[in-house]
C-alpha cells in the first residue's frame, strides 16, 4: 500500500505526461495551466488526508467545505476574466451563471451527501442517488434553456465513430485490471460497496448507483466541459477536473488522486470526440467492478 506522498508524486508524474499531450494538441499555455490546476487539486487532497481530515470538514463544518469547493470556481473566474480581456469581450450573464454553478452544484451535493432523512441504509442511499441524479440532470437542462444552448451539445452526440468504438473497447478491460488491483487495498475494502445488504436490495442499489454515474458524467464531462467552452475555452477541462477531484475528498486517498487524472483524461477525450460515452463506460466499469471485486474477496 503506497503512502500519501508516494501516490501524490506518482500523480504529478502522470499529470505531467498528460500536460505533454495537451501541449501538443492545445499549446504550451493550456498545458501549463492544466498542470498548475492539477497541482492545486493534489495539494487539496494532501491537506485533506494529512492535515485536516476530510471527514471533519465534510461532516462537521459546512462553511469550510463550501470554501474548499469555491477554489475551482475562483480558478474558473480568473481564467474567464483573462480570456475575455485578451479577446476584448465582456462576460455575459450566462457566463457568470456557469461559473457560479462550478461552486453551487458541488456545494449542494455535499449537503445532500450529509443528509440521512429516513434512518434506513437502503432508503437513505436511494434518496442520495435520486437527489444526486436530479441535480446532475436538472442543472444543465436549466442552464441550457437560460443560455440558449442545446442539451444534446453537452456530449450527447448520437454519432458513434470508429475511433470511439475502439477506444471504448480498450477502456473497459484496462479499467477492470486497475480496479481488480485496487480492490485488494484495505482502504477500498473498508469503503465499498456503500450498501451492506444482499439479494434484490443490493441489485436495486447498484442500478441506482450506476445511474448516478451516468448522470455524473453528463454533468462533469458533458455540461461543465461543453457549456464551459465559450467561457473558458479548452481550460474548461482542468477546471472541471479540479471540481470533480474535490468531490472525492473523504474517499480512499488513491481514489481521490485518480479522480483528478481520470477527470482530465476523460474530459479531453470528451472534448475531442464530442461525446461522454467513453466516460460513461469507464465510470460504470470502475464502479460496478470495484463493488464486485471487493465482494468476491470477502
Amino acid at each position: 500500500m503506497l503512502a500519501t506522498w508516494q501516490v501524490t508524486l506518482l500523480a504529478v508524474a502522470v499529470a505531467s505526461l498528460i500536460a505533454l499531450w495537451v501541449r501538443r494538441e492545445h499549446g504550451a499555455r493550456a498545458a501549463v495551466l492544466m498542470l498548475a490546476l492539477a497541482v492545486a487539486a493534489l495539494a487539496c487532497v494532501w491537506l485533506a488526508f494529512e492535515v485536516v481530515p476530510a471527514e471533519q470538514w465534510r461532516r462537521e463544518s459546512l462553511p469550510v467545505g463550501l470554501a474548499i469547493f469555491a477554489l475551482p470556481a475562483l480558478a474558473g473566474v480568473a481564467v474567464a476574466l483573462r480570456r475575455s480581456r485578451v479577446e476584448g469581450t465582456q462576460l455575459r450573464g450566462s457566463d457568470w451563471l456557469y461559473l457560479a454553478l462550478l461552486w453551487a452544484t458541488p456545494a449542494v451535493l455535499l449537503y445532500v451527501s450529509q443528509r440521512r432523512p429516513f434512518g434506513s441504509e437502503l432508503a437513505d442511499l436511494m434518496w442520495w442517488a435520486m437527489t444526486s441524479i436530479a441535480i446532475y440532470v436538472l442543472v444543465p437542462v436549466a442552464y441550457a434553456r437560460t443560455a440558449g444552448q442545446s442539451v444534446r451539445d453537452y456530449g450527447l452526440s448520437a454519432r458513434f465513430v470508429r475511433s470511439e468504438a475502439t477506444l471504448v473497447a480498450l477502456i473497459a478491460p484496462v479499467a477492470l485490471v486497475i480496479v481488480w488491483l485496487a480492490s485488494a487495498d484495505q482502504r477500498f475494502v473498508d469503503t465499498y460497496p456503500f450498501y451492506g445488504g444482499e439479494g434484490w436490495s443490493l441489485v436495486l442499489f447498484e442500478a441506482a448507483y450506476g445511474a448516478t454515474f451516468v448522470a455524473l458524467e453528463f454533468f462533469f464531462r458533458g455540461f461543465l466541459v461543453f457549456a464551459g467552452q465559450p467561457v473558458l475555452g479548452v481550460h474548461a477541462v482542468p477546471v472541471m477536473a479540479f471540481a470533480y477531484c474535490l468531490l472525492h475528498l473523504g474517499k480512499p486517498m488513491p481514489e481521490a488522486v485518480s479522480s483528478l487524472l481520470g477527470g482530465l483524461i476523460l474530459g479531453y477525450l470528451a472534448l475531442r470526440l464530442r461525446s461522454i460515452l467513453a466516460g460513461v463506460v469507464a465510470h460504470l466499469t470502475i464502479a460496478w467492478g470495484m463493488d464486485s471485486f471487493v465482494l468476491s474477496r470477502r
